[in-house]
């Protein structure tokens, strides 16, 4: 599972995420988006388990990155049977949004696509009278 969302934390095995989204609205650009956070929840087989490289990147439909791109390791420990899980939650504060556009969040998993998910970023329409 890949998310999007307003908040997102791991605490002892639990992954707790809170509105999920897929698209921003800006009402100029540049602009300014105060706190994105990513929530990853990833399956690994038995054979997979113990050090995980990771690798998020927010990038546009030519590859062309929104932010540097964000590196770790991850320790995936297994309690017995065939697959173990593992929880990742990233916050991503004061992300600049230069443009209208779409983007793609890629996980990587020891420098393997895992997961993605788009982010739309819009600009928002004129607002005028309320129509009833």
């Amino acid at each position: 599972m890949l998310a999007l969302c307003d908040y997102a934390q791991d605490v002892l095995g639990k992954l707790t995420v809170i509105g999920a989204f897929d698209a921003i609205t800006a009402r100029e650009f540049p602009s300014t988006h105060p706190l994105l956070c990513v929530a990853a929840r990833i399956r690994f087989q038995v054979y997979e388990l113990g050090r995980r490289e990771l690798r998020v990147e927010l990038v546009d439909a030519s590859g062309d990155p929104m932010v540097p791109p964000v590196e770790g390791v991850m320790n995936v420990n297994g309690i017995g049977g065939g697959s173990a899980c593992a929880n990742m939650a990233l916050n991503m504060a004061n992300l600049r949004l230069e443009r209208e556009g779409a983007w793609r969040l890629v996980l990587y998993v020891d420098g393997q696509e895992r997961a993605s998910v788009p982010l739309f970023v819009r600009k928002a329409g004129p607002r005028g009278p309320a129509e009833g």
